[in-house]
């Protein structure tokens, strides 16, 4: 299993970053996201415990499920299903108050299942790093209205 950990503090509430982040129908104005679709809405709130979302991007298909929704402070995701096929142990995203805005933590933890995963996985780990920083780097512009 690989580890993917980015890093961000965005100039806004917490709760404005929370929300942005954890709406996935904001991830369709990231580059490089073609399609983004509330599969299932979650038990309390459309994107809380229990909500599925499909995200295809032009490398990957994923289809996550919210399995922890603490706002402002947490949310946590497992993978169900995703192209090429992943073995995917978490996925976190923990909010923190700074002098500066909000500090932002995503941490994923993930592998490649197919032949020659170790190969796979590691052309893969930048990929998703970079994807990673795309959404926060848009949620950044987005909730300083640039």
């Amino acid at each position: 299993m690989r580890v993917v950990e980015v890093e961000r503090t965005i100039a806004a509430p917490i709760t404005d970053v929370f929300d942005w982040l954890t709406d996935v129908t904001n991830f369709q104005r990231v580059p490089m996201v073609r399609r983004v679709t509330l599969v299932r809405p979650g038990n309390t709130t459309g994107n809380g415990v229990g909500a599925v979302r499909l995200i295809v991007t032009p490398l990957m298909r994923l289809t996550e499920e919210i399995i922890e929704y603490t706002p402002p402070t947490q949310v946590r995701y497992r993978i169900l299903t995703a192209v090429p096929r992943l073995r995917h142990q978490d996925g976190t995203l923990d909010f923190s108050e700074t002098d500066y805005g909000t500090h932002v933590r995503w941490y994923s933890t993930f592998e490649v299942a197919s032949r020659g995963s170790v190969v796979a996985t590691h052309v893969y780990l930048p990929m998703i790093r970079a994807g990673f920083h795309m959404v926060l780097r848009t949620a950044a512009r987005e909730l300083r209205g640039e």
